[in-house]
């Protein structure tokens, strides 16, 4: 499966690229969404069709942000009291993709890269504005960690397969806080943890390097002029945990036909990271790593997101156990939770492309399923979840 396979999907997972852009847009205009986008009374699902979201985040009154991409715009959605209600509409080059409340009304969310890293950036939405903070893309072209950071694995050359272009690529998903001014991101495209502020203060936190073939050695997706392209581990979730470690998650890339992955799937592949909240510049590896960033969780499949819960455990969201590359034939997706000591303790199964979760002041899981095809968002019921020794 070539190069072309992978960045189509996980370039924001199928993400629409739009022109036009604005940095600072004043309007906190509080009215009812459209009502086609409604909340089906009978299940408690509220319906976002004809539209791609790529992330929730619950603000501290148990309201809801949804990032809504639509063919008419973008903009940042509150489930609120039953409705669904416009609280920005936004001007971007690239989709919302992650969101995360701080507080009831702000929030720092990230747009999508493109090719050569010509846009991806991070913006806060604070006292009813909504501004740009972090040039993620100008980062990733001046820097281009997994490229030339740590131990350098990838090569800039194996990105010209297909529509990219030789050189930097970045694409910034799912986000998280490490307080009001510092956000985690992970770059799906770039591989990496970054770590921006409200100042536009960028650092690379983490690179992830790709996983192992049956002889120990990073998996080889193909030759290319002579240089050596490897399997990319594509960061997409980052989360901070209650023992202060920093939590990352990759989907993985494509793969080639293998003993190890013999339907040519990114199955099994997918692993859980964790390194200190105050650590930077470490590489994550099985092979040649830094000693404070360890294997966490291995043998998931296509992790989307990562949250902590109330209750202390990680919440992996895999978005089909057939993986990303395998919806020809889906299975399924799944939210496990573990315990600190990376033990199973619950999972619920049989999810319909389960995409993003965030846990309200109640404690309800509020799930995001079907993001790019008919969104919808809605509580988990409790009952879903199987407990591993029941």
């Amino acid at each position: 499966m070539k190069l072309a396979i992978l960045k189509s999907f996980y370039v924001a997972l199928l993400l629409c690229l739009f022109t036009a852009c604005e940095k600072e847009i004043d309007n906190l205009n509080l009215e009812t969404f459209d009502l086609s986008m409604k909340k089906n009374q009978s299940v408690g699902t509220f319906e976002f069709p004809d539209a791609e979201v790529f992330d929730i985040s619950a603000t501290a009154d148990g309201s809801i942000m949804v990032g809504l991409n639509t063919g008419n715009g973008r903009s940042i959605q509150l489930i609120k009291n039953g409705e669904i209600r416009t609280l920005h509409e936004v001007e971007t080059n690239t989709n919302i993709q992650g969101i995360q409340a701080i507080g009831t009304g702000n929030a720092f969310f990230t747009t999508g890269g493109s090719n050569l890293a010509e846009d991806g950036e991070l913006y806060r939405i604070s006292n009813g504005k909504v501004r740009m903070v972090a040039d993620l893309g100008e980062f990733e072209k001046a820097n281009d960690p997994d490229a030339f950071e740590g131990i350098q694995w990838k090569y800039q050359l194996c990105e010209e397969e297909g529509v990219f272009s030789a050189g930097p690529q970045n694409n910034p998903f799912k986000v998280t806080t490490l307080d009001g001014g510092t956000a985690l991101i992970g770059d799906a495209a770039g591989n990496t943890i970054l770590q921006a502020t409200t100042t536009g203060h960028i650092d690379w936190k983490a690179i992830l390097t790709p996983p192992l073939d049956e002889n120990g050695e990073f998996m080889v997706l193909f030759e290319h002029d002579g240089l050596t392209c490897y399997v990319q581990p594509v960061a997409t979730s980052v989360a901070v945990g209650p023992d202060g470690y920093v939590y990352a998650g990759e989907l993985t890339g494509a793969v080639p036909q293998t003993s190890l992955t013999p339907e040519g799937l990114p199955k099994g592949l997918s692993r859980v990271w964790r390194f200190p909240a105050d650590a930077t510049n470490l590489v994550c590896s099985e092979l040649e790593g830094s000693e404070n960033c360890y294997l966490f969780l291995d043998g998931l499949t296509s992790i989307i997101d990562l949250e902590f819960g109330p209750d202390g455990l990680l919440y992996v969201v895999e978005f089909d156990e057939n993986s990303w590359a395998g919806l020809s034939n889906p299975s399924g997706g799944t939210v496990s939770a573990y315990n600190l000591e990376g033990e199973l303790i619950k999972k619920a199964e049989g999810l319909m492309l389960p995409s993003a979760i965030t846990f309200d002041k109640k404690g309800n899981l509020w799930l995001l399923e079907n993001n790019i095809f008919a969104p919808t968002v809605r509580i988990l019921d409790p009952g879903e979840f199987t407990h591993e020794g029941s």
